[in-house]
Formats: C-alpha cells, sequence, structure tokens
C-alpha cells in the first residue's frame, strides 16, 4: 500500500538545512523544501512550488518521509517513470549542497495536446524525501534548460513545522475529520489522514483518506454541467491506478457533489474499497478518497469528512448547469 501511495502522490500532482546558498532558497508557505525559483517564477498560491502563469510554466513540490527515497528512486528508468515523462537522457545522478543525494530524469511529456519539457528529480535528506517536478510548455523559450538546472541544484531543506500549522496553509478547510488522524500534507494542496497508529502504512491493516484540491484556478470547472461533473471525477477515480478498477455506484447529489464508490487491486493484491466525494466550487474542485477493506468500511466517515471540506476564497459551491 505504502508503495501505491507514493506513486500515487507523484502522480496526482522532508529535513536538513543547506548551507551558504539556502538563504537563497525560497520555501512554500509550510513546506521545508525550498529552492531558488527561475526566472519570473513566484511562489504559487494553490499548491506547493513556483509558477510563471504568463508562459504557463510551474515547478512542483511534494514532500515524502525520507524511508521513501528508495522506493522512488526505483521508479527512475522504469515503466512508472515513463508515465510522468519521456525521458530522453541518461537518469543523473547529482549531489547538492548539504551532500543531499539526488537524481535526475529530464524529457518530455504532452498533456491535453501540449507539449511541455519536463523535469523529474528527487533528492533525500536524512528526514524527507523531495519530488521537484518542472514543467515548462516546449514553444517557451523564458526558460533555457541551464537555468532550469541551476533552480534544481538550489533545492534545499529546512527543519518541519508543525502539522496544524501545515494544514492550516492549505487551500481548504477541513471542517470535520471524523477521528482520522493526520498523517501528512502533500504538495501544499493535499492531506493524508488515517485510523490507527502507523504513520506509514505499508499494507492494507488502515485505511488512508486523502484529500486533494485541483492545482490553480480554472473558472470552466464552475460551468461543468452534471454530466461533465460526473465524467470528471471518473477520470480521477480511474487515474488512481487501481488494477481491475470498476465503480459500483455513482450519484450527483443535491448540492453538486460527486460521490462514487468502487473497488479494485492494489499492487500488494489485495481487494480494495475506494470511495470519492468531489466537491466543486467556482473556480476548482477538492476531492476526498478514501481507501479501505471491506472489513473496515469507513464510508460513513468518510462522507463526513468529503462532504464537510470547504475550498478557501471560493466557500460558495458552484450550481451545475442543468
Amino acid at each position: 500500500m505504502y508503495r501505491f501511495l507514493t506513486f500515487m502522490a507523484a502522480c496526482l500532482f522532508l529535513g536538513l538545512p543547506g548551507p551558504a546558498l539556502a538563504s537563497d532558497a525560497i520555501f512554500p508557505v509550510g513546506g521545508t523544501v525550498g529552492l531558488a525559483p527561475p526566472g519570473a517564477m513566484t511562489r504559487a498560491d494553490s499548491f506547493a512550488g513556483f509558477q510563471d502563469s504568463a508562459e504557463s510554466a510551474s515547478i512542483l513540490i511534494v514532500e515524502f518521509p525520507a524511508e521513501a527515497y528508495a522506493e522512488l528512486a526505483s521508479m527512475f528508468g522504469s515503466e512508472k517513470l515513463a508515465a510522468l515523462v519521456t525521458i530522453d537522457a541518461p537518469v543523473e545522478s547529482l549531489k547538492l549542497a548539504g551532500d543531499i543525494d539526488a537524481l535526475l530524469a529530464a524529457g518530455s511529456q504532452t498533456q491535453q495536446g501540449i507539449e511541455y519539457r519536463k523535469w523529474v528529480m528527487i533528492a533525500g535528506s536524512a528526514e524527507t524525501t523531495a519530488m521537484v517536478t518542472v514543467q515548462i510548455p516546449s514553444t517557451s523559450t523564458a526558460y533555457p534548460d541551464a537555468q532550469v538546472l541551476e533552480a534544481l541544484q538550489s533545492v534545499r531543506f529546512q527543519p518541519r513545522g508543525s502539522l496544524e500549522d501545515e494544514i492550516a496553509g492549505l487551500p481548504f478547510t477541513l471542517v470535520e475529520r471524523a477521528d482520522f488522524r493526520a498523517i501528512r500534507t502533500l504538495a501544499g494542496s493535499g492531506l493524508i489522514m488515517t485510523d490507527g497508529p502507523k504513520d506509514v502504512v505499508a499494507d492494507a491493516s488502515q485505511p488512508l483518506v486523502i484529500v486533494a484540491s485541483s492545482l490553480g484556478s480554472n473558472p470552466v470547472i464552475g460551468t461543468l454541467d452534471e454530466d461533465q461533473r460526473m465524467q470528471l471525477a471518473l477520470n480521477a477515480m480511474q487515474g488512481l491506478n487501481f488494477k481491475d478498477f470498476q465503480a459500483d455506484a455513482t450519484d450527483i447529489e443535491e448540492d453538486g457533489d460527486v460521490v462514487i464508490t468502487g473497488s479494485g487491486t492494489n499492487p500488494d493484491g489485495q481487494k480494495m474499497m475506494l470511495r470519492q466525494i468531489m466537491r466543486f466550487a467556482n473556480s476548482g474542485h477538492v476531492r476526498t478518497v478514501c481507501i479501505f477493506t471491506a472489513e473496515q468500511d469507513v464510508s460513513g466517515r468518510c462522507d463526513e469528512v468529503g462532504q464537510a471540506v470547504v475550498l478557501k476564497g471560493d466557500s460558495e459551491s458552484a450550481t451545475p448547469e442543468e
């Protein structure tokens, strides 16, 4: 389950302090991994990272526990990495300031008909693993390769603050936790919770709850009709990459929430139950995904969490078109 979780987080979408140049690094709010952003990139408001909206360029930073480094490193050169980027050069081993080990893959990826230059780097400190993904349209000349590499070399770590402070900095308000326990935030736009004593869930012994908002503002979201909302929610569910996934029940509630119940097989061959509540606002959405065994059945508690999440700055739900 933990192997699946690290890969899923990498698709969705830490620390030792560094010496000297660490003062040049800018850290996302609540984050422990930062860097010196290239060009006109500034700190993003809706995710952990940096963006240049005019160039449609972005840097996404995802933080994992230190023990995730080996698992993520095994992705480099594998089919799993190919799902993130088409590699056009050998994977590079780097040594960052502070004697931090890193692996870098560079290549390209086409999304929604747009080709992007893409870099994926993982870096591991004694306490945290960071995955840094840079994405720049191939047509953009604003960010030469050398400038991107310089930014990646500037990655630094700082001590972690409190988890509650990180939760307070998320782009949504978690009104109800339904007795689930928060483990960690994800990329400045998501939260992982569980029910049980383990912080690293290596099997299906504990249910997992992931609450994540859409990255950035997209006014089109508020104009989607019910069929389009359902399709978006189904696509998101299928993107979790469970083998033999099937949607057993779908529903659109009066307030526009889309609820999907399904099942699938995790990488360890265990059958898991899945429940997703996707809430829509005028310029984005937030979804709650619960992963559990039939014996654990936390569906009711999952709904308590998912139906009470509110996007900040956009608390009025968008009314779906008829």
